[in-house]
């Protein structure tokens, strides 16, 4: 794992060259049989099990608990599926051409955005990891305002500096989500969006204890300091996938927070109808959501560790 300030090891290098290795022959396979060769590869990846199969299973266990076990399964081992075609997009969509991207992502609710940015604060949009989200962010620069992404860096600087790259191939500006606030904050002033993903763990320190599918998860409240700070609308987002190579992006009216003047008690609430508006996202597609993260960890609502074992 690459450190700040130190060079890649070993390990990083192998990584890259898996990476690029696995990039370069998928490239170089027509459209089909890459997601035929994707759809193998992810289905024979969950049923061999592993530590993020086991994480996935148990959220949906936790999610969706009036479910049998075997749709269980089926979920957790479509949003594989699901998985593998959006890497296979993310590696083929800085190539496209604009009107290539505009064949591939139709987008509704565009009114509630130019309505957000006509009042001249910026735009934050609220997104969950729902879909081809590298996608969305590509297709974004082509509708609208000029487009700031806030995006967790990967641990492998060599392959994160390639991401980086192919996610600006379109115009989006990409930052890194910690210390980011100023900028935000800048880049708001500026009349440009701002994408938040905002549906992952966030550290006990740092997060807020917010129900999220009927159990207090650590949730960032970034996205609720930022709107409430700024004043900017805050838009719900989501791209969901319709076919192999169609998608739809819906842009939801803009979320209303009250202000109490007791600012703690102000995130809270908005933290916990961000979480409330994209579980309900989830809920309509949750094939396409992604499920392997371990986003209950400490919760105490909880009894013990629902990864363990």
């Amino acid at each position: 794992m690459a450190r700040r300030g130190r060079s890649a090891s070993l390990r990083d290098w192998l990584e890259y060259a898996a990476y690029r290795g696995g990039a370069a022959l998928l490239r170089a396979l027509p459209e089909e049989r890459a997601r035929g060769l994707a759809t193998r590869a992810a289905r024979l990846a969950f049923a061999r099990g592993g530590r993020r199969a086991r994480v996935a299973l148990a959220n949906l266990r936790i999610a969706f608990p009036e479910l049998a076990p075997e749709e269980q399964r089926r979920i957790a081992r479509e949003s594989w599926v699901q998985q593998a075609w959006n890497a296979i997009d993310a590696l083929a969509c800085p190539t496209w051409s604009d009107a290539e991207l505009r064949r591939r992502v139709e987008l509704e609710g565009l009114e509630h955005q130019r309505a957000a940015a006509a009042l001249g604060r910026g735009v934050l949009l609220l997104m969950p990891h729902l879909g081809s989200i590298e996608l969305a962010w590509a297709a974004l620069p082509l509708h609208g305002p000029p487009l700031t992404v806030l995006t967790r860096p990967l641990s492998n600087r060599l392959i994160q500096r390639e991401h980086v790259q192919s996610r600006a191939a379109h115009g989006a500006e990409i930052l890194p989500h910690r210390g980011a606030a100023l900028r935000v904050l800048r880049a708001l002033s500026e009349g440009r969006r701002v994408a938040i993903a905002n549906d992952q763990y966030a550290r006990r320190s740092r997060g807020i204890f917010a129900p999220f599918f009927g159990v207090r998860s650590s949730t960032s409240p970034g996205a609720a300091l930022l709107a409430l700070r700024s004043g900017a609308p805050l838009l719900p987002f989501y791209l969901v996938r319709l076919g192999r190579d169609r998608h739809r992006g819906v842009f939801l009216p803009p979320l209303e927070f009250e202000r109490s003047g007791d600012h703690r008690k102000d995130v809270e609430l908005a933290t916990a109808r961000m979480n409330q508006v994209l579980e309900a996202l989830i809920r309509q597609h949750p094939e396409q959501w992604l499920w392997g993260h371990r986003r209950f960890r400490h919760s105490p609502d909880l009894p013990g560790d629902p990864y363990r074992g």
